[in-house]
């Protein structure tokens, strides 16, 4: 049994924040680090105890690179636009996403259950089951509490063990299941308790990545992720004890082409519907070159940039 699973209140360290992505056409939630995760519930709770101080209405996470905003529950990038990379991208790493405060948690891969349910399993808990579970004398395998909806079932087990009984995947949120998985284990609390020291270390370097031609027909964010991964391999080949020193090296990608009009508008409307593809990636690539040798347009160039 949990020690925390009689605890009217879970605690700081056991509540774990995390952030939607999808990869590889895959769905699923990515958890912040301990620090990140604990002073993001520290502002929660602080802000839903009737504190209203300014400073928890953002909360700098993933490296300080992102900032989630506690009223929208969006974790929205810091240096660079937080919209898709690109209209040939269907990748959203480095986008806004939407963030999660998670209590309840499936045990066969640790994801939060749907909010919403996780609510009610939460009331059912405090209400019902822990008065049960405290009063639990010897061996028993019938549940001392149970929990009836239309597609599921919340069975509370004497020895602290707890079952979602489901046939759909619609509790768990974003998450496929497969299998056809009737059954599920799931846990207040998340499998690894977050810890202040769980964070990457300080930014004691930055590398700015400016872009050339084609940023609107590709996104520097994501070249400047690659050279961000492929940069972290190097050094954990052939400096593996850099990360002991205490000191990171950021990437960041300078986009100061999204931001210019020019004249994108004129364009269009002299592009031709046909072979249009063609039309559009010479105009959101080559043309951008007519672009930086014009005197007409070098002004808002540096202006942005």
């Amino acid at each position: 049994m949990s020690i925390f699973l009689l605890d009217d209140e879970v605690p700081i360290e056991a509540v774990r924040w995390l952030y939607f992505r999808r990869s590889g056409g895959v769905s699923t939630w990515k958890p912040f680090c301990g620090y990140d995760s604990i002073r993001l519930e520290t502002a929660y709770r602080e802000r839903y105890n009737g504190s209203t101080d300014p400073v928890f209405d953002k909360i700098t996470v993933r490296g300080e690179m992102f900032e989630v905003d506690m009223e929208s529950c969006q974790c929205i990038p810091i240096y660079w636009f937080g919209k898709k990379r690109s209209v040939h991208s269907r990748r959203k790493t480095w986008c806004s996403t939407r963030v999660v405060r998670a209590v309840w948690f499936q045990k066969i891969n640790w994801l939060p259950l749907d909010t919403k349910l996780s609510e009610v399993i939460e009331y059912e808990h405090r209400t019902y089951a822990i008065p049960k579970l405290k009063g639990v004398t010897g061996k028993s395998h019938k549940p001392v509490h149970k929990y009836q909806s239309n597609n599921y079932e919340i069975k509370w087990m004497p020895d602290g063990t707890i079952y979602l009984v489901t046939k759909s995947a619609e509790p768990f949120g974003k998450v496929r299941l497969h299998g056809g998985l009737s059954s599920v284990p799931i846990s207040r609390g998340f499998n690894r308790p977050a810890e202040t020291s769980d964070r990457p270390p300080p930014i004691t370097h930055v590398c700015f990545v400016v872009h050339g031609i084609g940023q609107q027909l590709a996104s520097i964010r994501h070249e400047c992720a690659k050279i961000r991964k492929t940069c972290q391999k190097v050094a954990e080949k052939l400096y593996p004890k850099l990360s002991e020193t205490g000191q990171r090296l950021e990437f960041i990608p300078v986009n100061w082409r999204s931001s210019l009009s020019l004249n994108s508008k004129t364009l269009d409307n002299v592009t031709i519907a046909q072979l249009r593809p063609l039309r559009d990636y010479i105009n959101q690539s080559f043309v951008d070159i007519l672009y930086y040798t014009s005197p007409v347009y070098r002004h808002d160039i540096m202006q942005s940039l």
